[in-house]
């Protein structure tokens, strides 16, 4: 008998909810909505120790052969600003598309559908949410301008480089080395 590591088993514990027993459900629209906090945020490496709320609302369209899957985001994570280093209120929002099918696993994932296994009788959602998650997170989070910490950007100015090659003399002992 296998045995999983405590760590392990409260992951799944906590992923549960983002299950859906899709069996028993008949063809046609089915509507659920989930939410992505702490505890969500804390199953995965590069999200865990983030706060916030966000709501999304998941919408299956069961077919005879297929699922159709579309998910809406919206709520606010804290983050911190990458200029400033203040904490901030960050407004997310997106939405994503998908296909649920059934068939063997050799067939694999693509980015479009999930492929479940002739013996699945769950669709778990985990994944989807968190990716949908990341897709909408700016690569840089910053502050509208004037909203920074106003010490912080009296530092920068004062700590600021110029960056221009044109007046940076380093420059002129690289051009010599490549005139020679």
């Amino acid at each position: 008998m296998r045995t999983f590591a405590p760590f392990y088993v409260d992951i799944v514990d906590k992923l549960k909810e983002y299950k859906i027993a899709y069996k028993g459900l008949k063809e046609g629209t089915h509507t659920f909505r989930f939410t992505l906090d702490r505890d969500f945020f804390d199953c995965f490496d590069a999200t865990g120790g983030m706060e916030g709320n966000v709501t999304v609302d998941v919408e299956l369209v069961k077919h005879s052969t297929f699922i159709e899957t579309r998910a809406r985001m919206e709520g606010k994570v804290k983050a911190t600003c990458d200029r400033c280093l203040d904490e901030m209120e960050l407004p997310l929002a997106g939405e994503m598309t998908f296909l649920i099918k059934q068939g063997g696993r050799e067939e694999g994932n693509d980015d479009d559908y999930i492929v479940l296994a002739p013996g699945e009788d769950h669709i778990d959602l985990s994944t989807p949410l968190y990716e949908l998650f990341m897709l909408n997170y700016p690569p840089r989070v910053a502050h509208p301008a004037g909203e920074c910490d106003p010490e912080m950007e009296r530092l920068l100015k004062e700590l600021a480089v110029d960056a221009d090659p044109e007046n940076d003399p380093r420059w002129n002992d690289l051009k010599k080395l490549i005139n020679n």
